[in-house]
């Protein structure tokens, strides 16, 4: 076709089970005559959707770790590990490492917004460990990778993961003020380790990573209650100032402080467990059933929806179309959302790496200005454009006589925000719209 193509399409979304139903209208193309004008359709699908375990979430290079536990009363338990690279940022050539420390303070700002997920007032347990490895720069980390500790330098801390209104704390005989965030005072054993490591660890970042890696920050939740405990967002990268980002501050001779920093975003690592899941999420991870009536999505190393498209051939029984446009809808299911587990602000839709893997890989619409994905506040649901990926599996079948339709897969995102939300989505509602035309 030339020129351009005005198109008015009114949708049908009446839908039988597992079936589309079809309306005509007509494309107008400027300099023909209006005999010989080609109708278009629009069909809406209905698909097959199910809960599967999420393998893909990358665990490095984040903007902001996820730090703690919790007992989703729809979900289970989940939690959240970090682990951060350690660095110099105030060099000293002789440092007094035979003294005894007066004390230390390990100090982590949040994010500004949406930066705890849960129940704000749930006191947690975290424990607090030296690393016993290094980030391997070579490696991509998932969040179901981790790294070991040092079982004998730690610090339990109990209270609550998010604090406002910290007081100013000392530095170098000045106060500095802290923004909000968590502020814990480590262990003397902790203490005595920083303040007595060799002379090179407090002269480059090299010579401390030698004896300290960075941290692990591990939740201790065996006994939170349905309803308790949430995520905290931390920012290890922050440099602004030295009151507003993450540091250790080791206290000795009274007036005196050294201060270690972390490393940037990429060597900064989430781990995260989840489990065990309430019974239906459970039921549906062994199920063999094709659909179910709600899939549940969860962020970390949790769940995602596997949707299948098992009648999209149908549309190519004639020969090839061309896709003007087509778009997947997925509604948030009634009563799942709360002021403490609110629906994400965003989700992702991915395609399947291969027919044999659910690894997530882009679709041919992602990261395109059109792909959608956020959260519609009137209508509760979330929309994305696929126009390029139907059309995509389409033509690979006409014209290369391959099938490629391997169906999509619903996420939360690791990042842009970094979240510890869940969703559940009411299959029922789950529509594709399809609006095509015919060649001539």
């Amino acid at each position: 076709m030339r020129n351009y193509i005005l198109a008015i399409a009114l949708l049908s979304l009446a839908v039988g089970n597992w079936s589309c139903k079809k309306q005509t209208g007509n494309v107008i193309v400027e300099g023909q005559n209006t005999n010989s004008l080609q109708p278009f359709q629009t069909d809406t699908f209905t698909l097959f959707s199910k809960t599967i375990d999420e393998d893909s979430m990358p665990g490095n290079n984040l903007s902001y770790l996820l730090i703690g536990a919790m007992n989703d009363p729809l979900f289970g338990y989940s939690r959240a590990t970090a682990f951060a690279k350690s660095k110099i940022i105030e060099p000293l050539n002789n440092f007094p490492n035979t003294l005894e420390p007066d004390s230390a303070l390990l100090f982590i700002p949040m994010v500004g917004n949406n930066n705890f997920y849960g129940n704000r007032s749930t006191v947690q347990k975290l424990l607090i460990s030296v690393l016993a490895e290094g980030f391997n720069s070579n490696k991509i980390y998932y969040q179901t990778d981790k790294l070991t500790s040092k079982a004998a330098i730690n610090t339990i801390y109990t209270g609550r993961i998010f604090q406002e209104g910290i007081d100013s704390i000392g530095y170098k005989k000045q106060k500095i003020k802290l923004p909000n965030g968590l502020l814990i005072k480590l262990s003397k054993d902790f203490a005595r380790y920083l303040q007595q490591m060799p002379t090179a660890a407090y002269q480059t970042t090299d010579g401390l990573n030698k004896y300290l890696p960075g941290i692990s920050i591990q939740p201790i939740a065996d006994d939170l209650q349905p309803g308790e405990g949430g995520y905290g967002v931390f920012d290890f990268k922050n440099e602004f100032s030295i009151g507003d980002r993450a540091k250790i501050l080791l206290y000795y001779s009274d007036t005196q402080t050294f201060v270690f920093g972390f490393d940037d975003q990429t060597k900064t690592l989430n781990y995260s467990e989840t489990g065990p899941y309430k019974e239906e999420i459970v039921r549906q991870l062994v199920s063999k059933e094709k659909s179910q009536e709600f899939s549940y999505v969860q962020s970390l190393s949790g769940t995602k929806n596997k949707i299948e498209i098992p009648y999209i051939y149908n549309l190519i029984a004639d020969g090839n179309i061309a896709i003007n446009k087509a778009e997947i809808v997925f509604h948030v299911a009634d009563n799942t959302a709360t002021p403490n587990y609110y629906a994400p602000p965003r989700l992702n839709l991915f395609q399947p790496l291969s027919s044999s893997s659910n690894r997530n890989s882009l679709t041919k619409d992602g990261g395109s200005s059109t792909f959608g994905g956020l959260l519609n506040e009137k209508g509760y649901y979330y929309k994305f454009d696929v126009t390029r990926q139907i059309q995509g599996i389409l033509s690979s079948k006409v014209n290369l006589n391959k099938e490629i339709n391997n169906g999509l897969l619903l996420t939360i995102p690791t990042d842009v925000p970094v979240s510890g939300s869940r969703v559940v989505i009411d299959n029922k509602k789950t529509r594709l719209i399809v609006t095509y035309t015919k060649p001539n």
